[in-house]
């Protein structure tokens, strides 16, 4: 065997011992891989599937009332694995991790081992529970693989198989076609063009840091993340939508890093992952309800899953008189009130459904190609959207100029006319030269076209 999955291996149970040992007495360490040989484990071909089945064995134990800590998901030498610490007697833990093992539609993949506190290991034996069933026959595991009974490609086709069941809750199916329309939504948004004062294939507007390769690199990296947001949501039907930001936001801080890895520490998509991660996340929690997916239906979710976000994370400023240098959105919030992305999300995204959304199939109705249509639905959303990319770079003076020129590219018939095609592109010129850039609006332009891709108009 590899010495580098061997040494993986090693660090992986020290890992664990270590965090057995730092645990005070009534927790216990869970870690999770992938139960598979090492020729369909490593490689990368499983990771993504690995990841899902980690955070719903994570989830599972949540439900059964176990409070996890720090649950992280790597992909190392010997392949994805997932570790976190569970307060819980260790033979309770072990229990639920067999149950999802036994009970999750791909759970016989998961592998659950549990560790107590003195960094005693809890096997299935030691609870009179059955042992391990073989993925391709089942029987017993350990006999078909000391006997090295079944060959490569019956255990591929066994595990593609069983990979290929659906979720067993109502719209794990959809998780799918979620998650597709957002990867859409993210390319179509970057490739649309004109964009006034904004990155397209054309193109750096007021972005001298980025390019249209930039953005592509980072909607690739990001590409895995809306399945996982959306499988977040699909996992917590039937709770208090709020109880899921927690979850969110620390699968928004792993995208976070992983745009930024992609991008050599460029900004590219941060608000994005805020929004478009939540409204991923609602979709998939009205789809497991059996909720249709209307475009009001998933924003008024996505504004109930941040509910309260703005005050919560905006009270720790006020009366501060120093300290850490502030953010351009929360010092207009401290100033003026502007709650940006966050009041917008909050509200259910009134911005897109009565705005974006509106316009952009308007324009299609008409006739206009989805290109023309997007930088329609731009131009409007840049009318009304409070933009603190805008207000940071141009203040007030730099907001009326940037809604102005975009109500009048709107007035002269914005894409559908020679007139509103030209004040569109000299808008670009003086953006570009002012350092303005509409990079909310371009946000929720992304959000729209999500919207517009999940739920199609009817008629």
């Amino acid at each position: 065997m590899n010495s580098s999955v061997l040494d993986a291996r090693e660090d992986r149970w020290n890992r664990r011992r270590a965090l057995a040992a730092s645990l005070p007495s009534g927790w216990s360490v869970l870690s999770f891989t992938l139960r598979m040989p090492a020729f369909l484990r490593l490689g990368g071909g499983f990771d993504l599937q690995a990841k899902g089945l980690f955070m719903d064995l994570v989830f599972h134990l949540g439900s059964l009332g176990f409070a996890v800590e720090s649950p992280a998901f790597a992909v190392r030498a010997d392949g994805p694995e997932g570790l976190c610490a569970v307060r819980g007697d260790a033979s309770a833990v072990k229990g639920a991790a067999v149950e999802f093992e036994e009970d999750h539609p791909r759970g016989c993949l998961a592998d659950g081992d549990v560790m107590d506190s003195l960094c005693g290991e809890i096997g299935r034996e030691s609870l009179g529970l059955p042992p391990r069933r073989c993925l391709v026959c089942g029987r017993r595991a350990a006999e078909c693989v000391a006997g090295r009974t079944h060959g490569t490609e019956e255990i591929r086709t066994s595990v593609e198989r069983i990979l290929s069941i659906p979720g067993g809750v109502p719209g794990e199916g959809p998780v799918a076609s979620i998650a597709g329309a957002a990867r859409k939504a993210v390319l179509f948004e970057t490739a649309a063009s004109p964009k006034p004062g904004l990155v397209d294939p054309l193109s750096r507007g007021a972005h001298g840091d980025m390019d249209y390769f930039t953005f592509l690199a980072s909607a690739a990296a990001l590409a895995p993340e809306w399945e996982l947001f959306a499988r977040l949501g699909s996992r917590f039907r039937g709770n208090e939508p709020a109880g899921l930001l927690p979850s969110l936001r620390e699968e928004g801080l792993r995208a976070e890093r992983m745009m930024f890895s992609a991008t050599g520490g460029i900004n590219t998509h941060k608000g994005l992952i805020f929004s478009l991660g939540v409204l991923c996340a609602s979709a998939g929690m009205l789809a497991s309800e059996g909720i249709p997916l209307s475009p009001e239906a998933c924003a008024s979710r996505g504004g109930a899953i941040v509910r309260g976000i703005t005050e919560r994370d905006f009270a720790s400023l006020k009366g501060t008189g120093g300290g850490r240098r502030l953010t351009a959105g929360e010092r207009f919030y401290l100033s003026e009130g502007v709650t940006g992305i966050r009041g917008e999300a909050e509200k259910g995204f009134p911005s897109v459904t009565g705005t974006g959304l509106p316009a952009l199939r308007s324009s299609l109705a008409k006739g206009l190609s989805l290109n023309d249509a997007m930088v329609d639905g731009l131009l409007a959303l840049m009318t009304v959207v409070e933009d603190t990319n805008i207000l940071s770079r141009g203040g007030r003076e730099g907001e009326r100029t940037v809604r102005e020129g975009a109500a009048r590219a709107m007035e002269l018939g914005g894409m559908s006319s020679k007139k509103g095609k030209e004040a569109v592109r000299k808008m670009n010129g003086l953006y570009t030269r002012n350092n303005l850039s509409p990079g909310g609006s371009a946000d929720l332009l992304a959000v729209t076209v999500f919207l517009h891709l999940l739920t199609p108009a009817s008629g």
